[in-house]
C-alpha cells in the first residue's frame, strides 16, 4: 500500500518556509557645511613644506687658534674707544641720508610764505593805489566859540542840546540829541560865489563818527557879501560822549558861476581841507 504522505525514497524531506532575514540599515553620512565656506584651519607649526630662505653667508668661519702651551701672557693696557667722529661706511651713509622731518617742515614754511606773498602783494598794491587817490586831510583846528575865515568865507559853529522829538525811538537815557548851528558869511565877491553845501560830521576822541541831519537852512541860492546865513543840524550821539564830540566841516569848492560844461567834467569835490571846531 502506497503511503502518499511519506517522502519518496532517496529524496530529502522539504523544510518548512523560513521568514526573510531582517534588513540591515546603512549608516547615515555626516553633514558637511557648504555655505558659507569654512575658513581654512591653520597648519600646526612644523608641518609647512615651504623651504626656509637661504641666509647669505658672512664668509668662512675664523680659524681656531691653537691653545698656547706656555703660561698666558699678561693683559695689555686697556684700549680707549675712539673719540673722533666715526669714519667708514656707516658714517657716510648717515651723512648721505639727512632727517626728513626738518626738510618737510622747511617745505611747509616755504609754501606758507609764498602763499602769503602771493595774497598780500596785490592787496598792498591796491592799498597804495587807494592812498594815492585819497590824500590825507589837512585839519585846521578852531578854538571853542571862535570862527575861522577860509577861502573867502567865515565859518562859525555853536553847540547845543535839544529834547528828543515826540515818538522817536532814540528817546532813551543812554542817547543825547544835539542841535548845532553853522553860520557862514561871505567876505567878498568870490566868497559869495561859493554857495555849495559843506560836508559835515561829528567825531569823538576815539575817531568814531556820526552823521547829522538838516533841520533848517536860511541860506538862499544867491549869497550876499557880509550877510550871515545859519544852517541848523541835529544828531543823536551816546550820552557818554555828548560833551566831547566835535564838528568837522569840509568846505565845498563849488562856485555858482561855474559853466555847465565844466560841471560835467568832475562830480567829486577835491577839497582836502577840514575845519574842526573844538568844544
Amino acid at each position: 500500500m502506497t503511503d502518499w504522505f511519506s517522502p519518496a525514497s532517496g529524496q530529502r524531506p522539504q523544510q518548512p518556509p523560513q521568514p526573510p532575514p531582517p534588513l540591515q540599515h546603512r549608516p547615515v553620512p555626516p553633514d558637511h557645511q557648504v555655505w558659507p565656506p569654512v575658513a581654512p584651519t591653520r597648519e600646526p607649526a612644523g608641518s609647512s613644506t615651504q623651504p626656509l630662505p637661504a641666509v647669505p653667508s658672512a664668509g668662512p668661519l675664523p680659524r681656531r687658534q691653537p691653545h698656547p702651551s706656555g703660561p698666558p701672557a699678561p693683559p695689555g693696557p686697556p684700549t680707549e674707544p675712539p673719540t673722533g667722529p666715526p669714519t667708514g661706511p656707516p658714517a657716510r651713509e648717515a651723512a648721505a641720508q639727512p632727517p626728513r622731518r626738518p626738510r618737510l617742515l622747511l617745505q611747509g614754511v616755504g609754501a606758507i610764505v609764498a602763499l602769503a606773498v602771493a595774497i598780500g602783494a596785490p592787496t598792498y598794491d591796491r592799498y597804495l593805489l587807494y592812498q594815492g587817490g585819497q590824500p590825507k586831510d589837512r585839519v585846521h583846528l578852531v578854538a571853542a566859540g571862535q570862527g575861522i575865515t577860509f577861502e573867502h568865507v567865515t565859518w562859525k559853529v555853536t553847540y547845543g542840546t535839544m529834547p528828543a522829538p515826540q515818538g522817536s525811538r532814540h528817546n532813551t537815557p543812554d542817547k543825547q540829541w544835539l542841535k548845532i548851528a553853522i553860520t557862514r558869511t561871505a567876505e567878498d565877491k568870490d566868497g559869495a560865489q561859493l554857495t555849495g553845501q559843506p560836508e559835515v560830521r561829528l567825531k569823538d576822541r576815539a575817531g568814531r563818527a556820526w552823521q547829522l541831519e538838516t533841520l533848517e537852512d536860511t541860506a538862499p541860492s544867491d549869497h550876499v557879501v557880509g550877510e550871515s546865513y545859519v544852517t541848523t543840524k541835529v544828531a543823536v550821539v551816546p550820552s557818554a560822549v555828548a560833551k566831547e564830540v566835535e564838528l568837522e566841516l569840509r568846505p565845498s569848492s563849488y562856485r555858482s558861476d561855474t559853466p555847465i560844461e565844466d560841471l560835467m567834467k568832475s562830480t567829486e569835490d577835491d577839497n582836502d581841507d577840514v575845519l574842526r571846531f573844538r568844544r
